[in-house]
């Protein structure tokens, strides 16, 4: 049977399905954006399912989406996404709004140890589902959109809450509930962080996120695939490449890596043509490219190649290890613990306890519980859970290796 839904495209009709949710205690959310397609991404569609029914609003007619504000920030309501992390962080740039009472059920999926973590492959091992996954990179912002498009959309949330249900009863089985739980308030507070909310963030092949109408986040190179190994006058050239390019993706509102690719862009800092001629022999040149940006990129190769040696840029490095045997020792011991317990668990070793969590209990050396506050990156299920496990292990290295 066809999957029946109701498009909303009207303010009228969506402060009217807001009226109609208000008494819900769980609601299925997911967005649609047009971030593949534009520098500036917006919102463009927001599919809501409730036990019974299934709606998709078309922001883009309606205007905005603000009658479901409330909605959103209601501690009363269960909110269930999969995948939640670029849906928050949307709903924040453009609506400066944090939602409350998650329920993601990607990060619930992996706290049970699900290997595959998609939500086509958790409704097909569920429910049988099959969701054809074709307009995954769309252009949700082009209107109007066509009928399959829709459907696709609101496959998405036409599930969910019969999927939540079952994820919640098993990790309430499995007692990670309350592992799960504090994670999704620890998305949904850092989702909301680094912004007010007012810019417009964006995706890129770069991953430069954040960003905000007429402005640039620089360096652009700390974001660049490989640029940890480049030296550093090629990431004086690096960098001028990339403000060029950054600068035409957002005046032509387009994704940079739709303007010209990364592996040209490392193509032209290796090569540093300083001509036309030189620029042509490029092997990967795209049709056009000398008409469009030739003049551009030998100005922004130009102007990389002119930084003075002692302004030249770095790139941060991480911290080596510490020396000290004991820390080195106190670390290896709480990898192997780390990994048997995983192992155990039958869950990734990085969700038990990661490694930045692994240097900083090493380094900090706790003795006791007390100690334990101390470590930030620590949470309190990790605590409650294995608190007292770690203090002794620590405590038996320190007498070891002391």
């Amino acid at each position: 049977m066809p999957l029946a839904f109701r498009l909303v495209e009207t303010l009228s009709d969506l402060q009217v399905l807001c009226d109609t949710i208000a008494d819900e205690t769980a609601l299925a959310i997911d967005i649609e954006a047009d971030s593949f397609h534009h520098y500036f991404p917006k919102i463009c569609l927001v599919q809501i399912s409730t036990r019974q029914d299934t709606y998709v609003v078309d922001p883009l007619a309606t205007g905005t989406i603000a009658p479901l504000l409330p909605v959103l920030t209601n501690d009363a309501v269960k909110k269930v996404f999969h995948g939640a992390d670029y849906d928050l962080r949307s709903l924040h740039r453009e609506y400066g709004v944090q939602v409350e009472n998650l329920f993601d059920t990607m990060v619930a999926s992996q706290y049970l140890g699900e290997k595959d973590l998609g939500l086509a492959a958790a409704l097909k091992k569920r429910f049988g589902v099959v969701l054809d996954k074709k307009f995954q990179k769309a252009n949700w912002s082009k209107r109007p959109l066509p009928r399959d498009m829709l459907v696709y959309a609101a496959h998405d949330t036409a599930y969910l809450l019969q999927l939540f249900r079952q994820l919640q009863q098993e990790l309430r089985r499995a007692r990670r509930l309350e592992w799960a739980e504090e994670e999704f308030r620890l998305l949904c507070r850092g989702c909301c962080e680094g912004g007010n909310g007012q810019g417009r963030g964006g995706h890129s092949e770069t991953s430069v996120s954040g960003r905000k109408e007429g402005t640039l986040n620089t360096p652009l190179f700390r974001r660049f695939k490989g640029a940890g190994a480049i030296k550093p006058r090629d990431l004086a050239v690096l960098e001028q490449i990339l403000v060029y390019r950054e600068t035409l993706a957002m005046r032509q509102d387009r994704p940079p890596f739709k303007v010209f690719g990364n592996e040209l862009v490392k193509e032209l800092v290796q090569a540093k043509p300083a001509h036309d001629a030189d620029l042509k022999t490029l092997p990967g040149l795209p049709k056009g490219f000398m008409s469009r940006y030739g003049k551009g990129v030998l100005q922004a190769i130009k102007k990389g190649l002119s930084v003075p040696d002692k302004h030249l840029p770095s790139f941060p490095r991480t911290r080596r290890p510490s020396a000290d045997p004991r820390k080195q020792a106190r670390l290896k011991r709480l990898k192997q613990w780390r990994d048997k317990k995983a192992s155990q668990l039958a869950l990734d070793p990085g969700l038990v306890c990661n490694n930045a969590l692994l240097e900083a209990m090493a380094a900090a050396d706790p003795r006791d519980m007390e100690s334990l506050d101390n470590i930030p990156a620590i949470k309190k299920w990790q605590k409650d859970e294995w608190g007292k496990e770690i203090v002794e292990l620590l405590s038996t290295s320190s007498h070891r290796f002391g």
